[in-house]
């Protein structure tokens, strides 16, 4: 019989205080060596949570059990293995089981080759669950009891017009002068792209930098400004000063309006990703263009950038732009391969959060998974009581700075995006709606393709032959 050791610890604190992986180690190969078992591999992950699958020691053990080179995985603890339900259930159901590989924890002594292991796995993985599920569950809590307070939780940036501090907006006077341009401009009838313009010519740039039409967009949609918070789809009265007078910010929204109103009902797109695209070098929009005829009379239609083409002269941004043009059903394929994707590959969906990570752009990721850290932290120190390597009284003393970091961080923890954007998918309907992506395509029906795409897609960014998807999902 081939067996596997799979040894785990998410902190060196951890393992310096004695629940190391060497300790962990030695008491599975006794156990084995009383059971007259083997020890074909131990597999170790030093330092990873146990709240992802991503981790190397275990994704090498994962390849062998597929490849049937291993009979029987032994962990010193359920949650060695994952801190998940899903998780936990996944590994022993689908990639031991699956593969006749039998599962053995010695703490709680029981193995999947008894049906009662079988059912007190399942059984304590819950367990393994509800602390992750009450951290979410004092984590949704917090932030709308903060909100009906009326207090602002900062999303992955600070409001244009504000400064955070301390727990609080306060009003940046120099910002606050250019958010009341931006209205009464707007309400004044000029362009949102031109207000852009206008401030960037006039060099008033904002804490990140220049102008530009979402920027303005967002700042014109913001009940911030009159002195508002979020929660979910609810506005409540905030404790901040605001920047816009009500008459003023409503006028806005009816202008705003309007325009939309207009917009939907003179403009009727005529490609699947028309106003989704945008060019990296200039900035213009990507417009859908018949091309000249050919000697034989045929034609192709082309995405091609406003300032290339200089169909619009109020479009082009940078009249020597040479931004790559496309084919239109050349691109469009592209793009649905990489829907296609999302659902095929786990993989790519981990891709995108990590560069949302490396931007900046997820900060609520990065919150969240410092959280998991914690708690992973804090059940390592608790097991330690047990093993008698600390007293109750050094566990507490352990615990109660750890447990005081983690409560702020599930205070300051806030939606991904714009508190605002109501557009923006969770990734669970995400990837709901791309698994149903090939069946809408064989519908064959235009609008729904295009609602679709409108629905996964914020933009897409082109660059020479570099396409960049900015997904409309958390």
């Amino acid at each position: 019989m081939k067996v596997a050791l799979y040894p785990r610890v998410s902190s060196a604190e951890s393992a310096k205080e004695g629940y190391s992986i060497g300790e962990q180690t030695e008491r599975l190969e006794k156990y084995c060596e009383a059971m007259g078992w083997n020890v074909h591999k131990i597999y170790t992950d030093p330092g990873y949570s146990g709240a992802s699958l991503d981790r190397p020691g275990l994704q090498a053990l994962i390849k062998d059990v597929k490849a049937g080179k291993i009979d029987k995985v032994v962990v010193y603890k359920l949650d060695r293995l994952s801190r998940s339900q899903k998780d936990t259930l996944y590994l022993i159901e689908d990639v031991f089981l699956a593969n006749n590989t039998d599962f053995v924890s010695i703490t709680e002594n029981f193995d999947t080759s008894s049906p009662f292991g079988i059912a007190m796995i399942g059984i304590l993985s819950v367990f393994a669950q509800l602390e992750r599920e009450k951290i979410k569950e004092r984590m949704i809590m917090g932030r709308e009891a903060r909100a009906k307070k009326g207090f602002y939780s900062p999303s992955k940036n600070i409001l244009i017009g504000y400064d955070y501090v301390d727990g609080l907006l306060q009003i940046n006077p120099y910002e606050k002068m250019i958010v009341n341009e931006v209205f009464d401009l707007f309400v004044a009838g000029t362009p949102i792209r031109t207000i852009a313009r206008i401030l960037n010519d006039k060099g008033l740039n904002h804490h990140y930098g220049e102008w530009n039409e979402q920027t303005v967009k967002r700042i014109l949609h913001n009940r911030h400004y009159i002195g508002e918070v979020k929660y979910q789809k609810k506005w409540y009265p905030g404790v901040h000063t605001a920047i816009v007078e009500t008459g003023k910010f409503n006028k806005a929204q009816d202008l705003l309006k309007q325009r939309r109103e207009s917009y939907h009902s003179s403009n009727t797109h005529s490609s699947y990703l028309g106003g989704l695209i945008w060019c990296g070098r200039c900035g213009a929009r990507y417009h859908h263009k018949l091309s000249p005829p050919r000697m034989d009379g045929s034609r192709t239609k082309r995405y091609i950038c406003y300032s290339r083409s200089k169909r619009m002269p109020k479009m082009v941004m940078d009249p020597n732009c040479k931004n790559t043009t496309y084919i239109d059903y050349e691109l469009e394929a592209e793009v649905f391969d990489q829907i296609r994707k999302l659902a095929l590959d786990p993989n790519y969906l981990e891709e995108i959060r990590e560069d949302r990570a490396d931007d900046g752009d997820d900060k609520i990721a990065l919150i969240e998974k410092e959280i998991a850290e914690l708690s992973e932290l804090i059940s390592g120190y608790m097991d330690l009581y047990p093993l008698k390597k600390l007293t109750l009284q050094e566990v507490e003393a352990k615990i109660e700075p750890l447990a005081d970091r983690r409560e702020k961080l599930e205070d300051e923890l806030v939606i991904l995006l714009d508190e605002e954007d109501d557009s923006i998918l969770s990734t669970e309907d995400a990837l709901e709606l791309v698994r149903s992506f090939d069946d809408i395509l064989e519908r064959e029906d235009f609008n729904e393709i295009r609602k679709t795409l409108e629905i996964l897609i914020e933009r897409i960014i082109i660059d020479g032959d570099i396409l960049k998807i900015h997904w409309n999902f958390r």
